[in-house]
């Protein structure tokens, strides 16, 4: 039941798809597209709230498999709406199988795309509740596991999850090779459109398979607000749960900020179809299974912020010598391009695992999916503020449009270099993070909430800290999806000059 919501929750993850049409086909500026996996990411903050009703509000008394069906419900609206949506020319025209980008044919491209982005975000805010309510139903099973054993439910879930990434990789590569979306098959007439219609039909299953397939073994009461707020409350106040917190915003923010510029060295200098791109994604996808049976089976007992800390010191290695070689034109290759994303997708998986064992540890009985959905959220808010540290970083180098890939000068290359050197030395940070601020393994987790304590003072601190990041977060996606406030410095703009 749980794999099955996770494979299909994993078939409609909009930001896996997001590059051939928002990154090539409307040709988004840098910034702006790097804030599309933004604002993804900023309505998955809103998981805290449904964990919240999740836990204290049964629906004919289950606490998870009717907000499941309740999400499925808002993402076929959505997605109903968004396949209605007058489809844009592309940003620039095709020549010879080719795209021609001596040729524009629709400036306002990249304008058009906001109102997909409005409307898929509400098809992302339903996919988020079934992910909520899917993810606290996985801790109701793991806390019935043995320590020894704890987190086979979470990592086989997770599996399930990767084939449905690999399926929707699949689709995508598949259906959107065609020039305009920067690939190679002529007379492809698949569309994003094309798309959506099969997310819509995948939500439409994920509905059925709520209602009528999910088993939730917990039969429980109406929770008085009161009582869940209070019994929440001294979860905020152990210590070790805004430790944690902590680190689920920090650790991932330090690690995945990135060079505004990347999407365009993919595209210009690597080279980068959707065809071997979504070939690639599922390599990614099929390793991150094999490393989560990996761990669960050979690492399981392994220090978590050594384990962290090696394999994402490699993972850096990799990616700083592909870049590197790529930039300066030693090899602009996609397949050697893919090298590093096939390595990152390791340690993405590896850190998935880690954080997901430290929420089902923290979780107490009776809040598992607000404590979960307050976790998550954070890590939610983590991919935000990477954006934001990323575009801010790169401000600088002026590394957003087109002009200095095409011309390609030495000048232009060491501009595009420095913003990726930023954007890896701020990737360095999260690795003292993560030592200081993680548990070596769950036994540890247990023994902290013990000796470290509560306090209400830190508490609401850290109540302060979130409400302002997520007010931070949504004024920055607000501004960069503003075309008079995109061009601002602080969200990786190169500055307004207006008349």
């Amino acid at each position: 039941d749980k794999a099955a919501e996770s494979f299909t929750a994993r078939l409609v993850f909009l930001p896996a798809v997001i590059y051939p049409f928002f990154g090539v086909y409307l040709n988004m500026q840098g910034h702006l597209y790097a804030s599309v996996n933004s604002c993804f990411a900023m309505i998955w903050c809103l998981k805290v709230v449904w964990g919240f009703f999740s836990d204290s509000t049964p629906i004919f008394g289950k606490r998870r498999i009717y907000y499941m069906a309740l999400g499925w419900t808002i993402s076929v609206v959505a997605y109903s709406v968004a396949v209605s949506i007058p489809y844009p020319e592309p940003y620039y025209a095709t020549s010879h199988c080719h795209q021609d980008v001596t040729r524009v044919i629709n400036p306002s491209a990249p304008q058009q795309g906001i109102h997909y982005i409005v409307v898929l975000s509400v098809a992302v805010f339903g996919v988020a509740i079934v992910d909520l309510a899917a993810d606290a139903l996985v801790v109701d099973y793991t806390k019935r596991e043995p320590l020894a054993t704890r987190g086979t439910c979470n990592a086989y879930a997770h599996v399930a999850a990767s084939f449905g990434a690999v399926l929707l990789f699949l689709i995508q590569g598949f259906a959107l090779n065609s020039p305009e979306y920067g690939g190679e098959w002529c007379g492809l007439t698949f569309t994003y459109r094309d798309i959506l219609v099969v997310f819509l039909c995948v939500s439409v299953f994920g509905l059925f398979n709520s209602l009528f397939f999910t088993v939730d073994p917990i039969e429980a009461d109406p929770v008085p607000l009161k009582q869940q707020i209070a019994e929440f409350w001294q979860v905020v106040k152990l210590r070790v749960f805004q430790r944690v917190s902590i680190l689920f915003v920090m650790v991932p923010a330090l690690m995945n900020a990135r060079s505004s510029g990347m999407v365009k060295i993919r595209h210009h200098w690597a080279g980068v179809t959707p065809f071997a791109n979504s070939m690639a994604s599922v390599g990614a996808a099929l390793l991150v299974a094999v490393g989560m049976i990996i761990l669960q089976n050979v690492l399981l007992q392994k220090s978590w912020p050594k384990l962290y800390i090696v394999v994402k010191s490699y993972c850096l290695l990799v990616a700083l010598a592909v870049e590197t070689l790529t930039i300066f034109d030693v090899v602009r290759n996609q397949y050697f391009y893919f090298s590093e994303e096939l390595i990152q997708a390791v340690g993405t998986g590896m850190t998935a695992f880690i954080l997901l064992q430290l929420a089902a540890e923290i979780s107490e009985e009776g809040n598992e999916a607000l404590t979960f959905g307050v976790l998550m959220t954070n890590w939610s808010l983590s991919h935000s503020l990477s954006a934001i540290i990323g575009n801010f970083a790169s401000a600088h180098y002026g590394v957003t449009e087109d002009l200095r890939y095409l011309r390609d000068s030495p000048d232009d290359r060491m501009m595009v270099y420095y913003s990726v050197l930023t954007g890896f030395g701020i990737n360095i940070l999260a690795m003292p993070v993560m030592y200081l601020l993680c548990p070596d393994q769950r036994q540890e987790v247990h023994d902290m909430k013990k000796w470290m304590g509560s306090s209400s003072v830190t508490a609401g601190l850290y109540v302060l800290l979130f409400l302002t990041l997520l007010a931070l977060t949504f004024t920055f996606n607000i501004l960069v999806m503003s075309p008079s406030t995109s061009c601002l410095v602080i969200v990786g703009g190169e500055g307004c000059h207006h008349a």
